[in-house]
C-alpha cells in the first residue's frame, strides 16, 4: 500500500505551513518500513524547505482544468452529473498513476471533495468561523458559508479526520456527525525550523533587524483575530505609568497590517513597537531567544504553535485565558479583550522568578504534550494499518 501526503498550503501561511511540514516529518518516521510514503507539493516554493529537511517531494501544477473541476465538484447538481460521467481531475489521475492508495492532505485543502475514487486523510485546524463568527476572515463576503459547505463535503466521506486536540475533536464529531472512532487528536509540535543557535547567530540575526535583547515578542500573521490591537493597547498603559516596554511582531499582512500600523502611529508608539512583517523560518530561533517573553492574546485556538516554541527555546508565555486547556499551567492567562489584563501579565514579566516557574512549567507541558503525541501516533498507525488489510480486498 502506498500513503502520498499533499502539501499545497506555501510557508507564508505561517504556522499551518510549520505544522504541514511537522505532519510530513512525522509521517516519514511512522510509516518507514510499514507503508511505502511520499509527498507532493503544488506550491514550488516548498520544495526547497522538504529537501531541507531531507524529505524528497515532487511538485505537481494545479492546473486550469483541475481549478475548474473543483468549483464544478463544489456544487451539488455539477458534482452529481461529473461523478457519473466518471470525470476524474488531472490532480487525481496524477496520484493514481503513482499507484497512490491513501491520500494524507496536510493542510486544509479542498482538493478532498474533487477525489473520486481514493480514499483520503484530511486535516482540520479549527472551527473558529462557528466559535467567532464576527470575525471578516471567516465572515466577510462568503466565506463563513465557503467554510461550512467545504466542511459539510469533505469530512463525513474521510477515511480518517486529523483535529489538534480532544477539544476540537467533539466539536467536529457533535457539529458535522463524524464518527469519533475517525476522528484522531494529534497534538502540534514546535516548528523544525525552530532549533538552538550559536550565540554569535542569535546576536547576528537580531542585528540585522535592529533588535536589542528584552522584548515582548508576537509571532503571529496579521489577522484580526490575532488581536495585536490589545497588546498595543497595554503597551500604552505600561508607558503611561512609565514602564518603557518593547514590542515585536513577526508575520504576513492578511489584510490587517496597516490598521495595526496605524494605531501605533496613533497611539505614539512607533519607537516602542516595531512589525517586521513576514521573515524567513531560519531566523525565528534567534527571534524567540532575544525576547522576554512570548505574548499572545489570539482569540483563535484552540491550539496554536507558537506557544509550543517559546517552551522549547525557553521563554515566558503570556496566553489567552480561555484557551486555558491546551497549556495548563505553563503560562501566564488573561483576558484577550482587557488591555489591563495583559498590561498587568507583562509587567508581571519583569520579576526574573515569575519567569524562571513559567520556562520550567513550559518545559514539562512540552513533555506532556509529547506522551500525548505518541500515544496518538500509535492510534494512527493501527488504523493505517487497517486500512492496508481492507484495500486488499479490491483492484
Amino acid at each position: 500500500m502506498k500513503i502520498i501526503a499533499v502539501l499545497e498550503v506555501s510557508i507564508t501561511s505561517g504556522g499551518g505551513f510549520n505544522q504541514a511540514l511537522n505532519t510530513v516529518q512525522q509521517l516519514c518516521k511512522l510509516l518507514k518500513g510499514k507503508i511505502e510514503f511520499s509527498v507532493v507539493s503544488t506550491s514550488k516554493e516548498n520544495i526547497n524547505y522538504l529537501k531541507l529537511l531531507k524529505i524528497e517531494v515532487s511538485y505537481f501544477n494545479i492546473t486550469f482544468l483541475d481549478r475548474l473541476l473543483a468549483r464544478l465538484y463544489s456544487g451539488r447538481l455539477w458534482s452529481l452529473i461529473l461523478a457519473n460521467y466518471k470525470i476524474i481531475t488531472p490532480f487525481e489521475k496524477l496520484l493514481i498513476k503513482k499507484d497512490c492508495d491513501l491520500v494524507y492532505f496536510v493542510d486544509n485543502s479542498s482538493r478532498a471533495e474533487t477525489l473520486q475514487i481514493l480514499n483520503y486523510i484530511v486535516t482540520v485546524w479549527d472551527l473558529c468561523h462557528r466559535d467567532h463568527v464576527e470575525f471578516p476572515e471567516v465572515r466577510n463576503f462568503g466565506e463563513f458559508k465557503a467554510r461550512e459547505w467545504f466542511l459539510q463535503n469533505i469530512l463525513t466521506p474521510a477515511s480518517i479526520v486529523m483535529a489538534d486536540s480532544k477539544e476540537l475533536a467533539e466539536k467536529i464529531s457533535s457539529r458535522y456527525g463524524v464518527d469519533r472512532d475517525r476522528i484522531i487528536p494529534m497534538p502540534h509540535c514546535p516548528s523544525p525550523f525552530i532549533k538552538e543557535l550559536p550565540a554569535k547567530d542569535t546576536t547576528e540575526i537580531l542585528k540585522l533587524y535592529q533588535l536589542e535583547l528584552g522584548y515582548f515578542f508576537y509571532p503571529a500573521q496579521f489577522w484580526a483575530h490575532k488581536n495585536h490591537f490589545r497588546i498595543i493597547e497595554a503597551a500604552k498603559l505600561l508607558h503611561e505609568e512609565g514602564i518603557q516596554c518593547r514590542v515585536v511582531f513577526v508575520g504576513g499582512d492578511q489584510g490587517n497590517y496597516s490598521y495595526i500600523n496605524e494605531i501605533i502611529g496613533d497611539y505614539g508608539l512607533r519607537n516602542s513597537i516595531k512589525s517586521l512583517g513576514f521573515i524567513p523560518a531560519e531566523h525565528m530561533s534567534a527571534l524567540y531567544k532575544g525576547c522576554l517573553a512570548v505574548v499572545m492574546p489570539t482569540l483563535f485556538g484552540p491550539t496554536n504553535i507558537p506557544p509550543l516554541e517559546a517552551w522549547a527555546i525557553g521563554k515566558p508565555l503570556i496566553y489567552s485565558k480561555h484557551l486555558s486547556d491546551n497549556v495548563g499551567d505553563a503560562a501566564i492567562l488573561v483576558d484577550p479583550d482587557d488591555e489591563i489584563s495583559l498590561a498587568s501579565a507583562m509587567k508581571s514579566m519583569l520579576e526574573e522568578s515569575n519567569s524562571e516557574k513559567l520556562v520550567k512549567n513550559g518545559f514539562k507541558r512540552l513533555e506532556e504534550i509529547t506522551t500525548m503525541r505518541k500515544e496518538a501516533e500509535k492510534r494512527l498507525i493501527s488504523k493505517l494499518l487497517q486500512f492496508k488489510k481492507r484495500r486488499q480486498c479490491w483492484k
